[in-house]
């Protein structure tokens, strides 16, 4: 499967004008920037957002596991199905 968002890993940065989440690869490019709240809350925010790489990847090793414990046919399979299909459009 094609991966449709920047690679990860992501860090958060935060510089004099903002906090952002930024590509660890090479190029480092900018992800997304995080305006919304106080600055723990921005921070917070951030931290939750730049882990959505790995938290994806780990996401569909349980969706794998849970299907070769249980199948598909429990509530547990669905909802990390659901969640994969929500963050991979």
């Amino acid at each position: 499967m094609t991966r449709k968002h920047t690679a990860g890993p992501w860090i958060v940065a935060n510089e004099d004008n903002g906090t952002y989440i930024r590509s660890k690869s090479r190029y480092g490019g900018m992800v997304a920037s995080v305006e919304a709240g106080s600055q723990p809350m921005r921070d917070s925010d951030a931290r939750l957002i730049a882990a959505a790489p790995e938290r994806l990847e780990a996401l569909k090793v349980c969706q794998v596991r849970i299907f070769m414990l249980e199948g598909s046919e429990n509530n547990e399979y669905q909802t990390a199905t659901d969640a994969i299909a929500k963050a991979t459009g």
